[in-house]
């Protein structure tokens, strides 16, 4: 069973963060793979009567990113992948929490 590292984001550019992630994980495209959790919206109206509906809502997975490892990662890879997530997300504003798991 392959290790993943998930990674949840919190504002203010979550939709920036989503995409230095992408590119940052091309420097561990080595040891890991990737994906992302697409978002499921409730529509503010209903497509049939074309009425509003009162407090659609846009919903994320459990997680917003996830990192699958090839093998298990090294408390290094840990490590380096917790620095570079430090610095790629600085400047969108973005916090994070990572878990990583099997």
């Amino acid at each position: 069973m392959r290790m993943k590292s998930c990674i949840t984001l919190y504002g203010p550019r979550i939709a920036e963060g989503i995409s230095v992630l992408e590119l940052m994980v091309k420097d561990f495209k080595e040891d890991a793979s990737y994906s992302r959790i697409c978002t499921r919206m409730d529509p503010t109206i209903d497509l049939m009567t074309k009425s509003m509906i009162a407090d659609g809502e846009e919903v994320l997975g459990e997680y917003d990113f996830c990192i699958e490892w090839r093998g298990t990662p090294s408390r290094k890879n840990l490590n380096d992948l917790i620095n570079k997530l430090d610095f790629v997300l600085a400047p969108s504003g973005c916090r994070y929490t990572i878990t990583t798991k099997k």
